[in-house]
């Protein structure tokens, strides 16, 4: 699937592409079958997608938010200004599903993107795709995991070593 610089152009200024944010509560277990789901029914539109997942009220409350996406170069969609300096109106582009996960331990931008493939691959080997995107959200989480974890035990030895000195 292509699509012009010109029409990406178009769709990032008028946010003209399909958004929906699903949600995960707390202590639920997180399927991404319903994410997938919504992927499969707007993969091949001709528009721009962007599918979310907030997990425990998402990044912007301390939470996990994953999301996919099409696009054609590997940043969100909301990032207007950086994506209308990269996108040139005379070239055509291939469309390709991104993958993003955001927390605030995930990184230092709190932000990690990677390519799952184009849209037409994805759409060539469903099963394939969807394996590939859950594999590396199972990573991402199992990292955020670990940092929590570490960060929390460094804590506790920071209070035991206060704990000591009074």
């Amino acid at each position: 699937m292509q699509i012009s610089g010109e029409k990406i152009l178009a769709v990032i200024e008028a946010q003209d592409y399909y958004q929906e944010a699903l949600t995960v509560a707390d202590g639920q277990a997180i399927e991404l079958d319903q994410l997938f789901q919504k992927v499969d029914e707007h993969l091949m539109d001709a528009q721009l997608m962007s599918i979310s997942l907030a997990v425990n009220g998402g990044v912007s409350e301390g939470g996990t938010t994953l999301t996919l996406e099409s696009n054609v170069i590997n940043l969100p969609l909301r990032y207007q200004n950086q994506l209308k300096k990269l996108v040139y109106v005379e070239e055509d582009y291939d469309v390709n599903l991104y993958m993003y996960i955001e927390n605030m331990d995930v990184s230092q931008s709190h932000l990690k993107i990677a390519k799952v493939s184009s849209i037409t691959a994805y759409s060539d080997d469903l099963e394939g795709g969807q394996a590939k995107i859950s594999q590396w959200f199972d990573e991402q989480l199992a990292h955020i995991v670990e940092v929590q974890k570490q960060v929390a035990a460094e804590e506790v030895a920071e209070k035991e070593a206060e704990n000591k000195k009074a």
